[in-house]
């Protein structure tokens, strides 16, 4: 078996690793130094960036090559995720290495295409996702948001809840039920809603622990046409689940990044501080803190890298999609407790990222799937 990555996958990570070392690291030190809890960056510094990248090849990296892009596939995906995360630069929300959209959106046909996919490749339009509501998130049949057909047209009323920087947004991915009888079970359908239709409102912003926010949205008879139905009438939450393997491997890379810094960051600090005369890299239970974390990224980036080689292979990995997030996020904020614990009170400061991912991954292990979900769904597949 060799678990050695492809050539040209090597030379992938390379250059980003390259690109995020003389790129994104003197930007983000200087934030940190200025504005620490930066939603997003200035508009010159995403466009410089983002520029950059387009000129070394590194835009729309996953997104097909019939629609102009990389063509990297899962494994790719993940070693590429992994790199760009270590900088608070490729972690953010509106992050300028772009031009790949939200897998759901190559669901798009028709006038879509033009309208919604090619823009968002192009780094020209921002979507949303409004899923979750109140009273409903990973349990579609709670969904209280109905799609109410009138001729041609499709009339939404409801409230949408935690759609990060909605407000910010061209368009919203919309899920509602269009028939009540059969909701999670062919009863839900998606729709592509401009965030300029009558009707539609962002109510409030709502903050949270992580350096973001998110927002409450309401749709009051919201009128969409027919042709803005993403993939077919009933399909809605059949679309999620198609893309959850893959978003859910995505996001494990991204926790890999992020404790892979922290960990490099932390060893750094460990030879160079000193405490009663030598090194905190003395100290057994430093060096143990270490240990652990090393074990526990070893581990996350074999279950994330294998997950996404079978995936690219066409095999089915829902259940070891939810092992990666599960596995992934949990992993990643002990890693990142530990080294704010190596730290001490500069650990604490906003002027290392550790503090603000630290934050950021309290988040990853309730969104897409809190911990009990992933367990949940893994525990149902293997006590079939």
């Amino acid at each position: 078996m060799d678990f050695r990555l492809p050539e040209e996958i090597q030379m992938l990570r390379s250059t980003i690793r390259k690109f995020v070392e003389k790129e994104c690291r003197p930007l983000e030190q200087q934030l940190c130094n200025t504005n620490p809890d930066w939603v997003e960056l200035p508009e010159e510094e995403h466009k410089r960036i983002s520029d950059k990248l387009k000129d070394n090849g590194l835009w729309a990296l996953t997104t097909p090559t019939e629609l102009g892009g990389g063509g990297v596939g899962p494994l790719g995906m993940a070693v590429a995720q992994e790199e760009k995360s270590k900088t608070t630069i490729g972690t953010a929300h509106h992050s300028p290495f772009g031009g790949e959209p939200p897998g759901i959106l190559y669901n798009a046909k028709d006038v879509q295409v033009d309208k919604y996919l090619l823009p968002v490749i192009r780094g020209e339009k921002r979507s949303a996702m409004a899923n979750t509501e109140p009273g409903a998130g990973s349990d579609a049949a709670a969904i209280q948001t109905t799609a109410t057909k009138e001729g041609d047209n499709w009339v939404i009323n409801g409230t949408k809840l935690f759609s990060t920087l909605a407000d910010r947004a061209d368009f919203l991915f919309v899920t509602a039920v269009t028939d009540k009888e059969k909701r999670g079970r062919g009863g839900i359908t998606m729709f592509l809603v401009d965030a300029n239709t009558d009707g539609f409102k962002v109510n409030r912003k709502v903050p949270v622990i992580r350096p973001q926010y998110s927002t409450e949205l309401i749709f009051d008879n919201v009128i969409v046409p027919n042709s803005q139905v993403l993939g077919e009438i009933g399909e809605g939450f059949q679309l999620f689940k198609e893309w959850a393997a893959y978003g859910r491997i995505k996001m494990a890379a991204t926790c890999l990044g992020m404790a892979q810094r922290a960990l490099d960051m932390s060893i750094r600090y460990a030879k160079q501080r000193e405490t009663f005369g030598k090194a905190l890299s003395t100290r057994q239970a430093v060096q143990w803190m270490l240990v652990d974390s090393a074990v526990d990224i070893k581990t996350a980036r074999l279950l994330t890298y294998e997950t996404a080689w079978k995936l690219e292979r066409g095999e089915d990995v829902i259940e070891e999609a939810s092992m990666c997030k599960l596995h992934a996020t949990e992993m990643a904020f002990k890693v990142l407790d530990r080294s704010i614990q190596i730290h001490g009170g500069m650990g604490l400061t906003k002027e290392l990222p550790l503090e603000r991912w630290f934050r950021d991954i309290r988040v990853m292990r309730i969104v897409e799937g809190a911990t009990e979900i992933q367990k949940f769904i893994i525990a149902r597949k293997m006590l079939r």
